[in-house]
Formats: structure tokens, sequence, C-alpha cells
């Protein structure tokens, strides 16, 4: 008896994952719609103070301001049509403010015959405005050590600890430039990726493991009550 119901907690704890599974990916179906009704929408205006990023993201936004070109910095391996390069970022001072948005300029492919060799950009000088989305930090890659903070080329940034280094207000997200500026980047950016396959992916194991478990329980419970029939009813010996 406490095989069995060893045997039902697992097979009722398997189904409840499951089925959490296929609630979250029913919440990230619904997320992927309300993004796409954000990226259709009107663009806001991103002024010195920051926008509520949870209900903004992936909006289109406008900001006028003036590049720190000196502060660029290049994210590398990064990769466009299976080619590795470098997304460029560098920071922009917002208009009649102390205050910076990191602005993810664009991908640029990198040059293997001289691997330090920084790729010449174009950039506006001046005050000068900038189209884009309101995007999440890049994502941390893997690294063996960490970059320095004055890195030109690195593997990855973190915002804050950019900001400390550069004693700027820096705001907690990114604005990812659209459209072509004639500057040598590539914008084609990817589409937002909530993980919705992932999640289908985690509720069909699960709701496997739930039938695995459930099949052997029917299996091994009708092998034992089969064993006690024969069993019972095998006549007595008589001596």
């Amino acid at each position: 008896m406490v095989t069995l119901a060893l045997a039902l907690a697992l097979i009722v704890a398997t189904a409840l994952l499951g089925r959490w599974q296929l609630g979250r990916a029913a919440y990230k179906k619904a997320l992927t719609v309300r993004i796409a009704e954000r990226m259709r929408g009107s663009p806001v205006v991103q002024g010195a103070q920051p926008l509520d990023f949870k209900a903004n993201e992936w909006r289109h936004v406008v900001v006028r301001g003036e590049y720190a070109t000196p502060w660029t910095i290049y994210l590398q391996n990064r990769q466009y049509n299976e080619q590795p390069g470098f997304w460029v970022l560098t920071p922009l001072r917002i208009a009649n403010s102390q205050t910076y948005v990191m602005v993810m300029r664009g991908w640029v492919p990198r040059n293997f015959d001289a691997i330090d060799l920084l790729p010449k950009i174009a950039t506006p000088q001046g005050v000068t405005p900038v189209e884009g989305r309101i995007a999440p930090a890049p994502s941390q890659w893997f690294s063996f050590a960490q970059d320095p903070p004055d890195a030109v080329i690195r593997q990855n940034v973190q915002l804050a600890q950019f900001a400390a280094y550069r004693h700027i207000h820096l705001l907690p997200y990114v604005i990812q430039e659209m459209g072509s500026q004639h500057d040598g980047l590539v914008r084609n950016w990817p589409q937002p990726n909530v993980g919705i396959n992932t999640n289908y992916g985690y509720a069909f194991q699960w709701f496997s493991m739930t039938a695995l478990g459930l099949g052997l329980t029917i299996y091994f419970l009708g092998k034992r009550i089969r064993g006690h029939s024969r069993t019972a009813s095998a006549p007595e010996s008589h001596t």
C-alpha cells in the first residue's frame, strides 16, 4: 500500500507540473500578443525620467540626445546570418539633462585579419534624434573571466556596473535603434522570444512521465491482483 500511495503521489505531482507549464505557456502567449500590440502602437518619448519598463517593454520610442562616442563598447561573438561580429552600444546623454540611456546601435562584422581592430562607425555629432524600441539589457553570456570595467571589446555589459565606472546616471534598460542610418550597421534585431516552446516541451515531458507512471502502476497492480486470484483459486493439497 505504501508503494501504491507513493506511485499515485508521483502521478499527481507530474500531472500538476505539466498543467503548471501549460499555464505558463498560456501566460506567455498572452504576453506575446501584448508585445505585438505595443510594437504596433504609437511611439513614446523618452525624457530624463525613466519610463515604466514593464508597461513599455518593446514599445517604439523616440529620444533626442548626444552620443558619448568615446564610451562606445563592442559586444563580441554576436552573430548575424551565421557570421560573427559585434553589437555596437553607445550611451546617449538625453537632451537637457544629465541622464544617459544605452543605445544598441546595430551589428557590424569582425575583422579576422586583425581581431583587435575596431570597425569604423560613423557616429552623429551634437544633439540628434534616435528612434528605436525599448528593450532589456543584453543577456549575460557565459565567460571564464569578468570583463574589465574599461574594456571596449567585451563579452558582456552590466548597465549598473558601467554607470558606476563612468559616474553617470544610466537608465536601467536599452534602446534598440531601428531604421537605416547609412552608417554600416545592421539593425535587423531578433524578435522578442518569451520561450513558449520551452514551456510546451516541459509540459510534454511531465505529462509523459504521468502517463508512464500511470501505465506502470496499472500494470503492476493488475499483475498483483492476478497473482492473488491464482493463489486463492489454487486447490488445497491433501496428504
